[in-house]
């Protein structure tokens, strides 16, 4: 059944606190809507219903919908504003998403329509990177500054390993911004919409582990060449054999001091190919 007002708004107001906050706007719905262009011929998950504002549009269009939430409470708060002749094709996962991934979806193509419970963003993109033969799209709610990360560009003060890991396997586009006064309990946070669309391949065929290796050194010390920080993060110096030292790289004879904020992923590719010239066979742009 439902949850009483009182016990309802304490609850939400520990929900806070987990970085959940509840979208009340319809008119941002409709747009969430509009951008996801949900008909009857596509099958959707949502991750985190919350109090069902946008579960209950897509039960009704949806082809099928599988709503994975972590809070029985709200599960059922929602369901119970869901006519029964929608919930024919409708799949309550009572389960943390970050345990369940996109397991619970049965069939092979599926759109992703969430408003992101904001602890869960980084377990969500490393998901859907998993995911992403399975994945047509996803329209998704996220803090503005972790949206901002994920479409960085070189020299930009949120460009990162968040940057080129999102970027090497997805199409990240901004979509428009949410303001505060949308949710309650209100936010401290501003946040914003985005569509996530897979690559048919990842930017280049390479040893991935390698050189997510080789990005996560280039950020390890902020202020420091990227040089330094090849020689003296921790994530290359298991590599056997080992790497080639960057003085022995034309790309450092040219550019020594460039810090890993200053490239680009193309860059990234060159250097690993230099790096790593011992380990695994060039990069190659797909």
């Amino acid at each position: 059944g439902g949850l009483d007002g009182a016990r309802f708004f304490a609850k939400l107001s520990q929900r806070k606190s987990l970085g959940q906050v509840f979208l009340q706007e319809q008119s941002i719905i409709n747009k969430i809507l509009k951008h996801a262009n949900i008909t009857n011929d596509t099958d959707v998950m949502e991750i985190g219903c919350g109090l069902g504002i946008l579960t209950i549009p897509l039960a009704k269009t949806a082809k099928s919908l599988v709503v994975v939430e972590s809070d029985s409470g709200f599960l059922a708060a929602a369901l119970n504003k869901i006519p029964k002749s929608d919930q024919r094709n409708l799949t309550p996962v009572h389960a943390d998403f970050t345990r369940v991934k996109f397991d619970p979806v049965p069939v092979e193509r599926f759109v992703v329509v969430a408003n992101l419970p904001y602890q869960i963003s980084t377990p969500f993109v490393e998901a859907v990177i998993e995911s992403r033969d399975r994945i047509e799209r996803c329209v998704v709610m996220l803090q503005r500054e972790f949206a901002d990360r994920m479409a960085a560009v070189p020299n930009n003060k949120m460009y990162g390993s968040l940057s080129i890991f999102a970027q090497f396997y997805l199409h990240v586009e901004p979509l428009f911004d949410v303001p505060r006064t949308a949710f309650k309990p209100q936010p401290r946070v501003e946040s914003q919409v985005i569509s996530i669309k897979p690559r048919k391949a990842p930017l280049y065929s390479l040893n991935e582990d390698l050189f997510f290796r080789l990005v996560r050194s280039a950020f390890w010390g902020r202020r420091k060449s990227l040089a330094k920080c090849i020689k003296e993060a921790p994530y290359l110096k298991n590599v056997e054999p080992p790497p080639r030292a960057p003085s022995q790289c034309p790309f450092f004879q040219e550019s020594p001091l460039v810090r890993g904020e200053a490239l680009s992923i193309e860059d990234f590719a060159r250097v690993y190919d230099e790096l790593f010239a011992a380990h695994a066979p060039a990069a190659v742009r797909n």
